[in-house]
C-alpha cells in the first residue's frame, strides 16, 4: 500500500468527517428501533437543579403510621359565653362599692375553667368603686371571662348612675396566705376617713366590733381589726383551676354606726392545675402547730392532715424518706435519701383525710436539719398521687450571743409590750405584724431620737 502523502491537516479533517459520518449512522439507526429496545434513559437535568440536588440531598422518607396521619388537628377552644352581667345598685355615690356579678359558661360544657376580671379586680363577684372625673363621666370598667389556654370574651359592665356626692369614709379589706399553710389566710379591716372641703367637722368614729361574713354564709365577730379564716375548708372546696370567695366586714362604733367593706378573692388552685398539665392528684399536709416547736426534750413532734381533692380514696404505695443535713459554710442542703418508712396509714380518703404524727429529735440527729417525706401512691381510678411535708428543726432561740441588739426605742418597747401580751419569753416578727395590725400597739407613745 502507497504511503499516504497528504499533508497532516488533512488527515486530520478526514478522521473527524469520517468519525461524524459514523455518529450519524448510529443515531438513525437506534432512532428507528422499537420503543421496547430503546434504554430508559433519565430525563435532563438543569444545571441548577443539579447543584442544589448534590449541596443538599434529599432527607430519608419518613413512614407515618395511618392512624397518626388520619389523626385531625385539634379544635381551637371556644371562647366563653357571658350569660348575664348584674349590678347590685342602679345608683352609688362617687367613690362607693358596686358589687358586680358575673355568669358565664363554656360552650363545651368544661366550666372548670373559668375566671373573670371585673375593671380592676378578679372575680366572679367584685365590689367596684367607681370615681368621678372632673366633668362628671367615668370610665366604664369591662368584664372579661377567661376559659381554657385563657381564650377570652369581654363586655362592658352595665352602665349605672354615679352621683357625685361621697361617701364620708371606706373600708379597704386587705389579705394575704398565711405562712406555711394552703387554706389559712389573715384579713385586715382599715377603716379611711375621706376629707371634705368646707366641710363640717364630724365626730370620730371609733371601731368596736367587726363582723366578717366569708362567701355569705360563716360569720366571725372580732374587737380588733384582724381576723384568720381557713377558705374551702380543706378537701372539700370545688373541682375548678380558681376558687372565687367574697369576704364582707360590717365595721361598727360605740354609737351604733356602721360602715362596710368588701374585698373579691380568685385563688389559683395549684392541685387542679397539676393534674391538668402532669395528670398527677396532689396530696397536701397541714400541719399543727403551724410552725415547728422544739420541746424541753429536745424533739420537735407535729400532727400533719394528709388530704386530696380528689373523689375517693388514695392509696399510699410509697413514703421516701429524706435527710438534710448541716451544709458546708457557703453549701446548699443536700438531702439524702434514707431509704422507705411507713407512716402508720395505707388510704387517705377523701374531704378531711387522715392524720399522722412525725418527728425529728435534735439531739439523737445533731446535724439534720429537716426531715421530708415524699409520698407516692394511686387513686382508686388509676391516677397518681404525689405530695410531700416536712418536719424542720426551729432556729436557735434569741440569746445575747445570737442575736444583734434593738436600738430602736419604738421596736423595743414593741417588743417588750409583744412578751407581756403573748406571755412568750421571745416573740417573732410574725408576732409583731399581728399584733401591730390589730392595733395592740397604738397606745405606745416613745419617741424616736433623730439619727
Amino acid at each position: 500500500m502507497k504511503p499516504d502523502d497528504r499533508p497532516c491537516w488533512k488527515r486530520r479533517w478526514a478522521w473527524m468527517l469520517a468519525m461524524a459520518t459514523v455518529a450519524l449512522v448510529a443515531g438513525w439507526w437506534l432512532s428507528a428501533s422499537p420503543e421496547h429496545s430503546r434504554p430508559s434513559t433519565p430525563a435532563p437535568v438543569s444545571p441548577t437543579a443539579f447543584r442544589a440536588e448534590t449541596a443538599s440531598p434529599a432527607p430519608p422518607a419518613v413512614t407515618v403510621p395511618a392512624a397518626v396521619a388520619a389523626r385531625p388537628a385539634p379544635e381551637p377552644v371556644p371562647p366563653p359565653v357571658i350569660d348575664a352581667v348584674t349590678v347590685e345598685k342602679h345608683e352609688v355615690c362617687s367613690g362607693e362599692d358596686n358589687l358586680i356579678s358575673v355568669r358565664a359558661h363554656s360552650p363545651d360544657g368544661n366550666d372548670s375553667y373559668l375566671h373573670t376580671s371585673i375593671g380592676t379586680g378578679t372575680g366572679m363577684r367584685v365590689p367596684l368603686r367607681v370615681w368621678l372625673e372632673p366633668d362628671g363621666t367615668y370610665e366604664p370598667p369591662v368584664v372579661t371571662v377567661f376559659g381554657k389556654d385563657n381564650v377570652s370574651a369581654s363586655v362592658p359592665v352595665p352602665r349605672y348612675k354615679v352621683k357625685p356626692c361621697e361617701p364620708d369614709r371606706l373600708v379597704e379589706v386587705f389579705s394575704r396566705r398565711l405562712p406555711n399553710s394552703d387554706e389559712d389566710y389573715e384579713f385586715l379591716a382599715r377603716v379611711v376617713e375621706l376629707k371634705k372641703r368646707d366641710a363640717p367637722p364630724r365626730p370620730p368614729f371609733a371601731p368596736v366590733k367587726y363582723v366578717w361574713t366569708f362567701d355569705d354564709q360563716h360569720t366571725v365577730t372580732t374587737t380588733t381589726p384582724v381576723v384568720t379564716h381557713t377558705l374551702g375548708g380543706g378537701g372539700t372546696r370545688p373541682w375548678a383551676m380558681y376558687f372565687q370567695h367574697l369576704v364582707r366586714v360590717d365595721v361598727v362604733d360605740a354609737q351604733g354606726r356602721k360602715v362596710t367593706g368588701r374585698s373579691s378573692l380568685q385563688v389559683l388552685n395549684t392541685a387542679f392545675e397539676n393534674f391538668d398539665k402532669k395528670g398527677v392528684v396532689t396530696v397536701l399536709a397541714r400541719g399543727t402547730p403551724r410552725f415547728p416547736e422544739l420541746g424541753e426534750d429536745g424533739v420537735v413532734r407535729q400532727t400533719f392532715r394528709l388530704y386530696h381533692p380528689w373523689k375517693g380514696l388514695v392509696r399510699l404505695e410509697r413514703v421516701t424518706l429524706l435527710r438534710a443535713r448541716k451544709p458546708e459554710p457557703g453549701e446548699p442542703p443536700h438531702p439524702e435519701d434514707t431509704g422507705e418508712v411507713s407512716l402508720g396509714v395505707d388510704m387517705i380518703p377523701e374531704g378531711r383525710g387522715v392524720e399522722v404524727a412525725v418527728s425529728l429529735d435534735t439531739k439523737a440527729e445533731p446535724d439534720v436539719t429537716m426531715l421530708t417525706y415524699a409520698l407516692e401512691g394511686n387513686t382508686l381510678d388509676g391516677h397518681p398521687a404525689r405530695g410531700t411535708f416536712s418536719v424542720m428543726r426551729p432556729p436557735p432561740r434569741p440569746t445575747k450571743d445570737n442575736s444583734t441588739p434593738i436600738t430602736d426605742p419604738l421596736l423595743t418597747a414593741k417588743v417588750k409590750k409583744a412578751r407581756e401580751l403573748l406571755g412568750q419569753p421571745y416573740v417573732t416578727d410574725e408576732d409583731l405584724w399581728r399584733l401591730e395590725r390589730e392595733g395592740r400597739f397604738d397606745d405606745l407613745n416613745v419617741r424616736r431620737e433623730a439619727p
